[in-house]
């Protein structure tokens, strides 16, 4: 599990109007992240996670107006 999607999961738990978007863009990020660090170093990439990681900071940034960087 990633921060930043610990933080996505409880924003659409409070009932936001995209919750379903934010958990899917969660459990992708977490799932491309967790398969990139495992310890048998699994078959994703970093441009992988790094694109997974970017859709779901987009998404985040969408729904809580905070800034992208």
């Amino acid at each position: 599990m990633t921060e930043l999607g610990d933080r996505m999961r409880a924003l659409a738990e409070s009932g936001h109007e995209r919750a379903e978007e934010l958990l899917a863009k969660a459990k992708e990020f977490d799932e491309k992240t967790d398969a990139h660090y495992s310890e048998t170093g699994g078959p994703e990439t970093a441009k992988s996670v790094l694109g997974a990681w970017a859709r779901a900071r987009r998404l985040w940034s969408e729904c809580t107006g905070e800034p992208l960087v």
